[in-house]
């Protein structure tokens, strides 16, 4: 039996900071042993004691979690950003209950419908599930970004969002436009798209650190097509 969570409810459980400490650690360590999270505080109890408290308590920040058999076993969230709402840092354990996170972001849909949010979701490029989530969602493509490296690793995104526009249609000079915004070509990018283009796959992924930029079918093509005129 799993009963989904709003952040008061989550605060309820006994060492609930260090159990979604762990989830976090746990959902994002390699076969190596080894945490890859890009957001190193998110595992650790503090962190989630005091600023992730606070931001829950100062309507910052709002989290579900899935309970299952007394475990903590997946969290989604949506945190707020500079005039809209970041859907992310979701995290599973591998035996959590197959659509966990899905099933979260539902409970999340639904509040975003209720206030009338503008949200955009950054997937990384390490597996197609979150991809795929978000079109579940009804969310649409809205490009591509490079982040600087990470203790050694790449991070590349794919965004998508809730805006009632046409999915990004690539272009000269531009990566994407989440939330409406255009995200410019930049030459520091060059080198790193010209890696993507090499390891585009639609494997889905999950291993961890990424070696391949995993994304589905439909969106080989426009992805080709942003790093082609770009180049």
């Amino acid at each position: 039996m799993s009963t989904i969570l709003n952040s008061h409810e989550i605060e309820q459980l006994d060492q609930w900071a260090e159990r979604l400490a762990d989830l976090t650690r746990i959902a994002w360590t390699g076969a190596d042993q080894r945490c890859y999270f890009p957001y190193q505080p998110l595992i650790t109890a503090e962190f989630w004691q005091t600023v992730v408290a606070d931001d829950w308590h100062n309507d910052r920040m709002h989290s579900w979690a899935m309970l299952h058999g007394g475990q903590l076993v997946a969290h989604a969230a949506l945190v707020g950003k500079n005039g809209y709402w970041e859907l992310g840092r979701w995290v599973a354990l591998p035996d959590a209950p197959h659509g966990a996170v899905t099933q979260l972001c539902g409970a999340a849909l639904k509040f975003i419908h209720q206030h009338n949010l503008s949200v955009q979701v950054e997937c990384t490029q390490a597996h197609t599930s979150s991809q795929f989530i978000c079109e579940q969602l009804g969310f649409r493509f809205a490009g591509i970004g490079i982040l600087t490296k990470l203790d050694g690793i790449f991070w590349d995104i794919i965004y998508f969002d809730n805006l009632k526009l046409p999915p990004f249609e690539p272009c000269a000079g531009l990566l994407g436009n989440p939330q409406g915004q255009k995200l410019l070509y930049q030459p520091e990018y060059r080198e790193r798209l010209a890696e993507i283009s090499t390891m585009i796959t639609t494997v889905r992924g999950g291993g961890l650190p990424p070696t391949l930029f995993h994304t589905l079918p439909h969106l080989v093509e426009p992805i080709r097509c942003i790093i082609e005129l770009n180049r």
